[in-house]
């Protein structure tokens, strides 16, 4: 028998689920980042590509497009398949529901649905993902080593995750709430009732990750050596 109780309980566990799945997000978006641009330096075709005024320009910008979706894919893939088996299983009841109904955001006292909450995480998860993506292929661009994006990459997206808990103690989590990680997985920032500079800030911070940092691989990419 499903009920309004085994409803809350079960979308309140994937919220958090679906925040504790991150470091797996940030695991396989960086093993797939970590070597962009690695093939082209090792094989000496960076050199041939470097030659052609449009060619070097073209494949940072393709690289960046490519990677950002792909991304985008395995971000929504992992959400989209934990929630989808969720809602099959309650038959899509309770999507109406209030956030603050549930005990992950019962401090918020938000009046956001399952349904918008779910529509919003869709549209900044593919958000956060172009931008960590941006970011390890500037960090491949300009290392020339797997190691590097791989390791950095995953610092900014995972510090935060790992910081939460130890600041939880002290009061201070939400001022995590000004890091991409909470950016793409907003559902904490409705968690947390983050003020409207944040929401300024990791609007300015997308942005100029994802229009500023292309630019910025393509002169560290073309950059002769």
């Amino acid at each position: 028998m499903i009920t309004d109780i085994s409803i809350q309980e079960t979308y309140g566990d994937l919220f958090n689920k679906a925040y504790n799945i991150t470091p797996l997000m940030g695991l396989m978006m960086f093993m797939m980042f970590s070597g962009a641009y690695t093939l082209e330096y090792s094989s000496n075709m960076a050199g041939l590509i470097k030659t052609t005024k449009n060619g070097k320009r073209e494949i940072v910008f393709a690289k960046s497009v490519a990677a950002g979706v792909s991304a985008s894919i395995i971000n929504l893939s992992i959400f989209l398949a934990m929630w989808l088996s969720a809602l099959k299983s309650h038959k899509f009841a309770g999507l109406d529901l209030p956030l603050k109904d549930f005990w992950y955001f019962g401090k918020s006292g938000s009046d956001i649905t399952v349904l918008q909450m779910i529509l919003i995480m869709l549209v900044t998860i593919i958000i956060g993902s172009f931008f960590f993506a941006q970011v390890g292929l500037f960090l491949s661009a300009i290392s020339k080593s797997a190691a590097v994006p791989f390791i950095f990459g995953g610092i900014l997206m995972g510090l935060p995750y790992m910081l939460e808990t130890p600041l939880g103690f002290i009061g201070l989590q939400k001022y995590l709430s000004f890091t991409p990680l909470w950016g793409m997985m907003s559902c904490q920032l409705i968690r947390y009732k983050t003020p409207i500079i944040a929401l300024i800030m990791l609007i300015a911070i997308f942005t100029a990750g994802i229009v500023l940092l292309p630019k910025v691989t393509l002169k560290a990419f073309s950059k002769e050596q």
